[in-house]
């Protein structure tokens, strides 16, 4: 075997060493796979991309954009490192650009439904829900049996209040794979906004049985519990959802407000201390702080 040979086996090793890694989440071993790679071919437009989107997964912008941005110059029509890179303008908050990039990629191969996913996401975030359910819609075709990109554009879809069409997709999916947390979760989510209340309630007790510390299932189990009127059971997960995300102003307030409800005025006390001392208080704070406030003064406490 000559040694060009080895070299090229060599390279082949890494990357795959680097993309096991990526894979199980170990993103120390998927770098230094990676950077074995590029030391021994340092215009390999793969690592470079994968090198770049360890980095954005670590918030490194500026290694992120060094990395992706070789991979380019390397191969101008590399779709993936153009979506990556994408992505990480977006994060940066040059939108405008990273709309560019993520059309380009799905346009340069439309047949990957991970470019039509990450346009997608952008898209859902940025508001455009009508182009982010068509998005989905295209990665939905790509992978019918990706039950995720089923997920991704029911949630779009009910972003434009078509909640009987999402009700369907996430029942689909919950009928495929009854453990599919974001699934339970979001159907939930579409009949606590349908006014379906005592659905909810037990579909997020199912959810609550796969992942019992997930903030935004906690939030709407909170809100669920509220709106049936058990406010000792509201009360407790606004509180689970408190320590997990203590800088949350909108839980807290939505704590306190429950607290006031049951008339706890010493937890609704701290709570009012907790409020009073956030230095950038959100809207939502500065509309409801002097309400506790007063109601406290009105039982003597101070």
């Amino acid at each position: 075997m000559n040694t060009d040979t080895l070299l090229q086996n060599q390279i082949q090793q890494q990357l795959r060493a680097g993309v096991d890694a990526h894979v199980r989440g170990n993103l120390l071993a998927a770098e230094n796979a990676y950077k074995t790679v590029l030391s021994l071919d340092d215009i390999n437009a793969i690592a470079h991309n994968n090198l770049g989107f360890v980095y954005g997964q670590q918030a490194n912008w500026p290694l992120a954009l060094e990395h992706l941005h070789k991979a380019l110059v390397i191969n101008p029509d590399y779709a993936t490192a153009m979506s990556n890179l994408g992505q990480i303008y977006f994060s940066t908050g040059e939108q405008e650009q990273a709309m560019a990039l993520l059309e380009k990629a799905t346009v340069l191969d439309a047949n990957d439904p991970q470019h039509w996913h990450n346009l997608a996401r952008i898209d859902l975030l940025r508001g455009n829900f009508q182009r982010a359910e068509y998005a989905w819609w295209r990665a939905c075709n790509l992978r019918p049996d990706y039950l995720d990109y089923q997920v991704n554009m029911a949630i779009a879809i009910a972003a434009q209040h078509r909640f009987a069409e999402a009700e369907k997709i996430y029942q689909g999916v919950v009928a495929q794979h009854p453990q599919h947390f974001n699934a339970l979760l979001q159907l939930g989510i579409c009949w606590l906004l349908m006014k379906n209340y005592g659905n909810a309630q037990q579909i997020f007790q199912r959810a609550l049985q796969i992942n019992p510390r997930d903030p935004s299932l906690l939030r709407h189990c909170g809100l669920v519990e509220l709106t049936l009127g058990n406010k000792p059971a509201a009360a407790k997960f606004f509180q689970a959802l408190l320590e997990l995300t203590p800088e949350d102003q909108d839980a807290r307030v939505d704590y306190a407000l429950v607290l006031l409800e049951l008339g706890d005025a010493s937890a609704l006390a701290q709570e009012r201390d907790y409020l009073q001392a956030i230095a950038q208080p959100n809207e939502r704070v500065q509309q409801y702080l002097p309400v506790i406030s007063n109601a406290l003064v009105a039982q003597g406490l101070h």
